[in-house]
């Protein structure tokens, strides 16, 4: 009876233990999934709330950016909160704390999405003055000749460009912004007014544009995300404290008894290893990168954030995507991570150092107090070694080169980035060390000096025109000059064009230059009846229709010389509108100016000019010209050219004339004009005698 009470009481308890247990199994199964997606929603959840900030900064620093992409965010952010809150986990009464914070998180997160929609009108009304100030002065140039109110708003919308990408209230309270003329001109008084109205509301609306931008960007809802992760956590580890001795008292009582409670806690202990498990996986991913192990971006911020001395080097792989596009993405992977060994095993005896992968194809080597030319040293000799390397992939072998640039000045990332562009842009390096004097740098300035001495030179009259002699070989006489522009400078020396004329064309002073060029050769030409002039235009400039229109308007009123001003065109530039060329040139045929074709034989040569436009002269480029005593291939092929002119019936200009021999053997091929040094360098002013020797 005992026995039987004994088997019953065991089967009892077997059914009871295996009821216990299942039902113990089912509740540890929901909470460890419940568990984990609440994670990995808060998880995502910041993440959209870091993008929604660096979209707005994003938008607070650049004039044309997609503000509907901030709305997206917003509304992707709204989106994982409402999953958030939906949250199966905060059920549990034990989570009521979790339920309150996020209810004050979300009156923080709609407080902040109305920060950002302010944020929104003042950027867009911000960026709409900056852009509509920036139409405005360039539209307005040609509209008075007080070229200083023009300066003055441009150096006006400069500093207010300048004062949103600081964000520096400062800075702008220490502006002046308005206009101010007695110009009796209506159309100037209009400009200045619009012009002023403007600059002020900038004015007005930048300090609230600096003060929501930051409250917009610095939100204590990271604090407060933060909080309801480790809040969780800490109730999640209470209850699975719990869960473990509920397992353990159920096991000590009835092990004995039931084999099924042991296989069931067996299988609970397994999901319970799954959720720590999933738990490092995710604390993983925060700090490493998953494909390569090595750790990511996220970490290499935060070690620059506490490293006192840090010096990185960032490798990029050159033509990384063309791999991708020849070979796949998963050979362009296991190159990724077997460059991220390569990278481990050559570092293997330096001290102080972590390895990180930036994403897409950039590593990272960031180093703790190191000698700059030590880390430089480095860098030569891994971008040698990778470069020597061949990656097995599978049976494929590659060879790849890197850039890589090495930098230990703040912003780290940013001038490490700088540097990478230079390298990508000179073919001849492929490392670089970052410093305050790299060349793109150097570059600004010196074209910051030069469009500043163009500016003195264009107020002080110091655009001044130089004259070379064109010889007729023939009959050894002066018959033309060209016109070369020259910027003379306070010490009384003078710049060839070579080096203001690139820069002048990238601002508005080109068509003043252009503008001044023309009157004063037109007006040498009234003192020298005896010569032609030639002045240069290039084919671009045609398109501009400031310039044509001054250049016709200039012919106009000056009939008594127009029909000796010739024009010649850069034959090298580009061109894509033939057709307002045709009729530019037709128009000053009119005149009784010729048309020449300078530099030919350099470069590309568009043949179809000759046969669409009424070219007369063309000039045979220098390169050509200056080698024919010694190049027998370039003598040939100055005889094609001046053999194709003739045929054309156009005259043939050799230019780079430097040696008697060179002008007498033209003469001798019937090339009917020379210039260059051998005759005479450019001059001030064109000679009274037309006399030369040959």
């Amino acid at each position: 009876m005992k026995l039987n009470r004994l088997l019953y009481l065991t089967f009892a308890v077997g059914i009871i233990s295996s009821i216990v247990l299942t039902y113990f199994y089912l509740l540890q199964r929901d909470f460890t999934k419940n568990h984990r997606e609440f994670l990995i929603s808060i998880s995502n959840l910041e993440n959209s709330q870091s993008d929604l900030n660096y979209l707005i900064l994003e938008n607070s620093l650049y004039a044309y950016q997609d503000q509907d992409k901030i709305s997206q965010s917003i509304q992707d952010l709204q989106d994982k909160y409402t999953k958030i809150e939906a949250s199966a986990i905060l059920k549990d009464k034990n989570y009521l704390s979790i339920r309150k914070n996020l209810e004050l998180f979300k009156e923080r997160l709609t407080k902040n999405f109305e920060n950002i929609e302010e944020f929104q009108m003042l950027n867009a009304g911000i960026k709409n003055s900056l852009v509509f100030l920036t139409r405005h002065v360039e539209s307005s140039v040609a509209l008075s000749e007080e070229k200083n109110i023009f300066i003055q708003a441009n150096q006006i919308l400069k500093h207010l460009n300048d004062a949103v990408k600081m964000q520096d209230l400062d800075y702008i309270n220490n502006l002046n912004v308005t206009l101010t003329s007695d110009s009796p001109n209506q159309q100037m008084q209009d400009f200045i007014n619009t012009f002023n109205a403007h600059a002020m509301y900038l004015v007005k609306r930048y300090p609230a544009f600096v003060t929501m931008t930051y409250k917009v960007t610095h939100s204590d809802i990271y604090l407060l995300m933060k909080k309801i992760r480790e809040e969780f956590s800490l109730l999640a580890l209470n209850d699975f404290k719990a869960l473990d001795i509920f397992a353990l008292i159920i096991f000590s009582v009835f092990l004995s008894s039931l084999l099924a409670i042991s296989i069931l806690f067996a299988k609970y202990l397994k999901e319970n290893k799954k959720l720590q498990e999933t738990t490092k996986s995710l604390e993983y991913s925060l700090t490493y990168d998953m494909l390569t192990g090595l750790y990511n971006r996220k970490m290499l911020e935060e070690d620059l954030s506490k490293s006192d001395f840090p010096h990185i080097l960032v490798i990029d792989i050159n033509g990384f995507k063309d791999i991708n596009d020849v070979y796949g993405n998963e050979v362009g992977n296991a190159l990724l991570q077997d460059l991220a060994q390569f990278l481990k095993s050559e570092l293997l005896h330096q001290a102080d150092f972590k390895i990180y992968r930036l994403g897409g194809d950039e590593f990272a080597i960031l180093f703790e107090d190191i000698d700059k030319k030590v880390a430089f040293n480095i860098a030569l000799s891994l971008e040698q070694k990778i470069m020597k390397h061949i990656f097995l992939i599978g049976k494929l072998e590659l060879n790849i080169t890197v850039s890589i640039a090495s930098n230990c000045i703040s912003p780290m990332l940013e001038n490490a980035d700088m540097a990478l562009k230079i390298i990508k842009k000179e073919q001849n390096k492929r490392v670089l060390a970052y410093k305050e004097s790299l060349n793109f740098k150097k570059s600004v300035q010196e074209n910051m000096e030069t469009l500043e001495q163009i500016k003195v030179a264009i107020q002080t009259d110091c655009i001044i025109p130089f004259f070379q002699p064109i010889v007729n070989l023939q009959s050894a006489k002066i018959e033309k000059y060209e016109a070369l522009v020259r910027l003379k400078l306070p010490n009384g020396s003078y710049l060839p064009p070579i080096k203001f004329l690139d820069t002048a064309k990238k601002s508005s002073y080109y068509y003043d230059i252009t503008k001044i060029m023309i009157e004063k050769t037109i007006k040498v030409a009234e003192q020298f009846p005896q010569y032609r002039f030639s002045i240069n235009v290039s084919m671009l400039d045609i398109l501009d229709d400031e310039i044509t229109s001054s250049l016709l308007s200039s012919l106009k009123n000056n009939l008594r010389v127009s029909s000796r001003i010739d024009i010649e065109l850069l034959e090298a530039e580009h061109l894509n509108d033939l057709e307002k060329v045709k009729e530019f040139v037709q128009e000053l045929h009119k005149y009784g100016s010729k048309i020449l074709i300078d530099d030919f034989g350099s470069g590309y040569s568009n043949f179809s000019y000759f046969s669409d436009l009424p070219i007369d002269i063309v000039k045979i480029d220098g390169s050509i010209v200056n080698e024919i005593t010694t190049n027998d291939r370039k003598l040939h092929m100055l005889k094609s050219i001046h053999q194709f002119s003739k045929g054309m019936d156009m005259q043939s200009v050799a230019e780079f004339v430097e040696t008697r021999e060179i002008a007498l053997l033209l003469r001798d091929i019937g090339v009917r004009y020379g210039q260059g040094y051998y005759f005479s360098k450019p001059l001030q002013m064109p000679l009274v005698s037309d006399e030369v020797i040959i």
